[in-house]
């Protein structure tokens, strides 16, 4: 061996890849702070489940078999190209026992490896699957890969023919199977194969390292940090703005219009995107033709962060320095356009329903839906620009707490004549059923509250509502980026439940469920517990208070709102409900529970034109009618909505129909 060729290669390679790491890291400096260091050992559950244990890839027995091959024999090498530096430097170096117990895994893991190495070439050349896009890059890596597996074996399989002891001969058992095919060779050419393939060796892994950053597989040195300081609020919850803090401190502008409005974790998503387009497989948008595609948002971004890289660099100079009024004075001086309209276009950011089916299968935690949401808070709050159908919702938010934009004193019209008793009259109760404008002013949804009244008094609850005194809760509004106007919502509707000491809330709207239990709580809600109306239902079917009688045997389907199921984990409240009526037997969806796929309503897109591509509902209505049911069961007004609007444009009346499962339990109650 030769030490200072070692010592030139290592430190000439660990001097560049620190320098571009640096420049790597001011980027991140130059976005705004995001604290990610709570909750450790919540955090260190995450990296080994999601990061080392690979549990979102494992979902996808094919691909994500072999990509969890690679990562594993990957970190199996690792500690072999180390000893092998080790050894540039003190050539006999060993750790007695360990050395030879870790070679019989390592061998195993160079093979397990070169196998998914060879399986990835042939999907990416052969088979191709749609998300797939061809990249020479990942065919360039992956051959890379490979060839550092080769280089390590046949070093070692030409070092066992040489003459004298070799103890890692047997241990090393797939180097020592190989070892055969250099029998007879002489021993100057055997040296001259197993220096070059350890110089090729080393070589290799330093070159790579140093690639890495440059490419789409920096991942491979991001994702892990990037699990590790993965967002750990519900995945439906939408991070507060402090609109006092930024008023005082004379902001012109809100929500993200530049890249370092972002926060620095949003710039570690668009390093780690691997490009993989499981994003992309099942979002709603880019299975029906509209111009929006998680993983294209992320990686048109990062092409923007590396176009302006340098200079987003010095701004993170200037910043970790103190120098703010140069880091200001520097970012109006680059020369780029706005990001939301200018590098992503609006109708991009508009057409997402925020159903987070993106984020439930990003391998590496990317938050796709909270960069949209950004985004959508500067169009409307900075530009003061919204899609031209949802004008009216939004001014009948803003001027009558709904977006039907009726008059707020027709807010208790669907209770009329009805056993449904007001705060405001009876001054408390163990629940307040919180009706949501759905509710209260669509004709198809009062229905399903009238359902819902119908169980609640079958089973004694205490419960009232607040009628007058409800205003809508913001979900759409806050979606649609109409922070102010949100927190408007959300702070009248607390003094509210804080008025009558509400503790205990249920709500048959998975918008408000999550916004309410999600989300007021930034805005001073506390001690109050949040229920679905499904997880009340069951409870009360469970506890023998409702009784029910069997229906006419039929198939039915059960849709999930991607706001009670992917956003709050609850898949099987709704099921069980179902379950407890006889003679419905129900029969799943292709694509349900976490694979479930949007109605198309989620993200405020209810309130707009739905004119790109192929309607949402329709794919999904399509889906429904395919599992040969003769009924579609939910659980949220919005997904309601949609199911029947897609009945009656397909044509389906006389087929399927469509009930919320507070309906299934009211029509089938045995009373008295």
């Amino acid at each position: 061996m030769n030490p200072l060729a070692m010592l030139i290669l290592l430190v000439s390679s660990l001097a560049l890849f620190t320098s571009t790491m640096i420049r790597r890291i001011d980027v991140l400096r130059a976005a705004q702070p995001d604290p990610r260091l709570d909750q450790v050992g919540r955090r260190l559950r995450s990296l080994l489940e999601i990061g080392f244990g690979q549990r979102k890839l494992l979902y996808e027995r094919g691909p994500g078999w072999m990509h969890a091959a690679i990562f594993a024999g990957f970190l199996v090498v690792a500690f072999r190209t180390l000893t092998m530096i080790v050894r540039g430097f003190a050539e006999g170096w060993r750790i007695p026992g360990l050395n030879e117990a870790y070679l019989l895994v390592h061998n195993l893991g160079e093979l397990l490896v070169l196998g998914a190495v060879g399986y990835g070439i042939f999907r990416r050349l052969v088979s191709r699957p749609e998300r797939l896009r061809f990249s020479g890059e990942a065919v360039l890596i992956l051959a890379w890969i490979g060839l550092l597996m080769i280089t390590d074996l046949a070093g070692d399989a030409a070092k066992f023919q040489l003459p004298g002891p070799q103890p890692e001969r047997g241990w090393a058992w797939a180097a020592t199977l190989l070892s055969g095919l250099f029998a007879g060779v002489p021993e100057s050419t055997l040296r001259i194969w197993h220096q070059v393939n350890y110089w090729l060796h080393v070589t290799l892994v330093l070159a790579f390292l140093n690639y890495l950053p440059y490419g789409k597989h920096f991942h491979v040195l991001t994702a892990l940090p990037a699990v590790f300081l993965e967002r750990l609020t519900p995945s439906g919850k939408v991070d507060k703005l402090d609109l006092e803090q930024l008023m005082a401190a004379g902001a012109e502008s809100f929500g993200v219009g530049r890249v370092e409005d972002f926060s620095w974790r949003r710039i570690l998503d668009m390093y780690t995107c691997t490009e993989c387009g499981r994003c992309n497989t099942g979002c709603p948008t880019h299975v029906t033709g509209k111009p929006l595609h998680p993983r294209e948002l992320i990686t048109e971004e990062r092409d923007h962060v590396y176009a302006i890289g340098d200079q987003l660099a010095a701004m993170g100079r200037l910043k970790g320095r103190g120098s703010l009024a140069e880091y200001k004075a520097l970012a109006a001086a680059i020369p780029r356009p706005i990001l939301p309209g200018g590098i992503i276009e609006e109708d991009v950011l508009w057409a997402c329903t925020t159903c987070g089916y993106c984020m439930a299968h990003c391998p590496v935690q990317i938050d796709h839906v909270p960069n949209i949401i950004d985004q959508r808070r500067y169009l409307a709050m900075t530009e003061a620009k919204l899609p031209t159908s949802l004008q009216n919702a939004m001014r009948g938010m803003e001027t009558n707490s709904n977006p039907w934009n009726i008059s707020a004193q027709a807010r208790e019209d669907w209770c009329a004549g009805l056993p449904v008793p007001k705060l405001r009259e009876k001054t408390s109760a163990e629940w307040l059923l919180f009706v949501g404008c759905a509710g209260s002013f669509d004709a198809r949804n009062q229905t399903v509250q009238k359902a819902l009244v119908r169980c609640l008094n079958a089973a004694g609850v205490d419960f009232a509502i607040l009628g007058l005194e409800e205003g809508c809760c913001g979900d759409a509004t806050r979606r649609a980026g109409n922070e102010y106007l949100f927190q408007t919502q959300a702070q009248a509707n607390i003094r509210q439940l804080q008025k009558y000491g509400v503790k205990k809330v249920v709500t048959a709207c998975p918008h408000g469920y999550n916004v309410i239990k999600n989300e007021y709580p930034d805005f001073g809600l506390a001690g109050v517990e949040v229920w679905h109306h499904s997880q009340l239902l069951r409870e009360l079917l469970g506890a023998g208070r409702l009784r029910v009688r069997a229906e006419a045997a039929h198939d039915v389907t059960f849709h999930d709102s991607c706001y009670l199921g992917r956003h709050n984990g609850e898949y099987e409240a709704p099921r069980e409900v179902l379950a407890a009526v006889p003679g419905l037997t129900r029969v799943e969806m292709p694509r349900s529970r976490r694979e479930g796929f949007c109605c198309g309503a989620g993200g405020a897109r209810m309130f707009m034109e739905e004119d790109l591509g192929t309607r949402i509902n329709q794919n999904r209505i399509a889906e429904a009618a395919s599992t040969s049911a003769s009924e579609v069961c939910s659980s949220c007004p919005f997904c309601l909505t949609m199911l029947e609007d897609a009945v009656k444009e397909t044509d389906r009346q006389e087929t399927l129909r469509v009930r919320d499962i507070a309906e299934v339990i009211a029509d089938n109650l045995v009373e008295g």
